[in-house]
C-alpha cells in the first residue's frame, strides 16, 4: 500500500476522532484548501486512500455485521477477495429492504449507540439508522471544516428543516456549532415564524430545502423583509437554476446544493457555486454507478454507496434509489463528481415530502367510482412543486380524492396550507388513462 496514503488514512482518522474544538476546525480549513490546490491530495491519492478504506471497511463488517457476514458466506466472498476498487463490483448490494431488520446491521453493543435518525417510509415501519458517538463527532468535524473553507467570519445559521428523529436538522446543528457558529433551529413550519427570527438575530446563513426556501422567499417579499445573507446550503430535494437565481437575486448569498441521506451519514456531498456538479466525499465513501436493471457499472444509471469509516452500521454497495450520471469537473476538488437525474423507482421528493406512487394508487384505488389507475404530474409553478393527480373514473369525487391523499399524507395538509405553501395540490377525476399500462405512472416535468 502506498506510504503516503497510509499517512493521509491515518492523519483524516486521526482528525475525525478528535474533539475538536471551533479554532482547530479553522486551523484545518486553512490548511485544506491550499493542499488540495497544490496537488498533494490528487485523485489517485485519493483512490489510494479510498482502497484501503474499502478493505478495511470490509474487514470490519464481515467480523462484526451479522448481515454481512451471511451475505458474504452465502455469495462465497471474502474481504481478501477485494484486491482492488473495481473487485468491489463481485459483492452484493444491499437494499432499503434489507434495512427494515437494522439488528442485523448492528456492529457495537447497544450501549455504545449514541443517535438514531429515521428514513421517510411508504407505509409501516420507518427504516432507522444508528450512530456512535465517534460517528457523530467525525460528522460534525467533517461538516464544520466544510463549511469554514468557504465562510471563515461571522456565522449565525438559521436551520429552517423538518425536526424531529430526521437527521438533517440535528447534524446541521452540530456542524454550525463545532464551527463556532450560533445555529437557530427554527425548524420548517410556518414561515412567519422563521421570518421573526432573522429579524431578531440577524443570520448570514440559511441551512433549508429548494421548496421551503422557495416558501420562506415568498414570505419575505410580502413582509418586505430583506436580511443579506452572505451563504445558502440547500439539500434534500432538486435544486434548479431558477431556484438558485431567485435566491442570489433576492438574498444577495452564494448558493450551495448538497446531497445526501440518513443512511451514508447526511450531506456527503457539495455543489460549489458555479459548479453544476455535486462532489463526492470520497474519503469517507465509495461511489458506484449502476445499470438499475442489470446491477453492471455504467456511466448513468442508479448510484451505489460504500460507506468506509462507518461503527455502528456501515452499509456495502447500498443502492440509493438515485439517478445519476458520471460529470467531469475541472474545480480545484480532487473527488469525483456526478449530475443527480431523478429516482429510479416510483419515489419523488416534491414539497420537502416522499411521494410513493404505488402507495398513493393504492389509496386512490380505494375510491369510489375510480378504476384504479393514476397519473402523478410534478412540475412546478412560479418555484414551487406542484402535483397534479389524474384519476381515471367519471364517478370519482375530487374531494374524497383529496381525503385520501390527507389520510396517506397526513403532513400533506400543512404542505398545501398558505401558511407554508411548500406544494400546489391539484386533483383532476375523470381523466382518460386508457393508453396506461401499470396502475401508476409518474411524470416529473422538473427534470430536464
Amino acid at each position: 500500500m502506498n506510504a503516503i496514503a497510509w499517512v493521509v488514512d491515518w492523519s483524516l482518522r486521526r482528525f475525525d476522532n478528535s474533539v475538536t474544538t471551533p479554532r482547530g476546525v479553522l486551523r484545518a480549513a486553512n490548511g485544506l484548501r491550499p493542499n488540495v490546490e497544490r496537488g498533494f491530495l490528487s485523485n489517485a491519492r485519493v483512490r489510494d486512500v479510498q482502497l484501503l478504506r474499502v478493505q478495511r471497511a470490509l474487514r470490519y463488517a464481515y467480523a462484526r455485521s451479522p448481515f454481512y457476514r451471511a451475505q458474504s458466506d452465502a455469495h462465497h466472498l471474502r474481504p481478501e477477495d477485494i484486491r482492488t476498487l473495481a473487485d468491489v463490483a463481485k459483492l452484493p448490494f444491499t437494499t432499503s429492504s434489507d434495512l427494515r431488520e437494522w439488528q442485523k446491521f448492528l456492529c457495537v453493543p447497544e450501549d455504545q449507540l449514541a443517535a438514531v435518525f429515521t428514513t421517510s417510509g411508504t407505509t409501516g415501519e420507518p427504516k432507522r439508522v444508528y450512530y456512535t458517538w465517534r460517528e457523530m463527532n467525525a460528522l460534525a468535524n467533517l461538516g464544520a471544516v466544510a463549511l469554514r473553507v468557504r465562510h471563515a467570519g461571522r456565522m449565525v445559521a438559521l436551520i429552517a428543516l423538518p425536526q424531529g428523529l430526521w437527521m438533517g436538522s440535528g447534524e446541521a446543528q452540530r456542524v454550525v456549532e463545532r464551527a463556532g457558529g450560533l445555529a437557530l433551529p427554527v425548524g420548517a413550519g410556518d414561515p412567519q415564524e422563521a421570518l421573526k427570527a432573522m429579524r431578531r438575530f440577524a443570520p448570514n446563513m440559511v441551512i433549508s430545502s429548494p421548496s421551503y426556501m422557495t416558501a420562506l422567499t415568498r414570505e419575505a417579499e410580502r413582509a418586505n423583509l430583506k436580511v443579506p445573507l452572505d451563504v445558502i446550503l440547500l439539500g434534500g430535494e432538486l435544486l434548479t437554476d431558477a431556484h438558485i437565481a431567485r435566491f442570489h437575486d433576492y438574498w444577495g448569498a452564494q448558493v450551495y446544493n448538497a446531497y445526501g441521506s440518513t443512511e451514508i451519514g447526511g450531506g456527503q456531498t457539495i455543489a460549489l457555486p458555479n459548479c453544476p456538479c455535486l462532489h463526492l466525499n470520497d474519503l469517507h465513501l465509495f461511489t458506484e454507478i449502476v445499470d438499475p436493471q442489470t446491477g453492471k457499472p455504467a456511466n448513468e444509471g442508479e448510484l451505489v454507496f460504500t460507506t468506509l469509516t462507518r461503527e455502528a452500521m456501515p452499509l456495502v454497495r447500498y443502492r440509493m434509489g438515485d439517478r445519476a450520471r458520471w460529470s467531469g469537473c475541472h474545480c480545484y476538488l480532487p473527488f469525483g463528481s456526478v449530475l443527480l437525474g431523478g429516482r429510479t423507482d416510483d419515489m419523488v421528493v416534491a414539497g420537502d415530502m416522499n411521494f410513493y406512487g404505488h402507495v398513493i394508487a393504492d389509496a386512490i384505488g380505494k375510491v369510489t367510482g375510480a378504476t384504479g389507475r393514476v397519473r402523478l404530474e410534478f412540475d412546478k409553478a412560479e418555484l414551487t412543486d406542484r402535483l397534479r393527480v389524474n384519476v381515471e373514473g367519471h364517478d370519482a369525487n375530487a374531494d374524497e380524492v383529496r381525503g385520501k391523499m390527507f389520510a396517506t399524507y397526513p403532513e400533506l395538509r400543512d404542505a398545501t396550507r398558505t401558511r407554508n405553501g411548500n406544494l400546489n395540490l391539484e386533483i383532476e377525476t375523470g381523466a382518460d388513462l386508457g393508453e396506461q399500462i401499470k396502475a401508476v405512472k409518474i411524470v416529473d416535468r422538473r427534470i430536464k
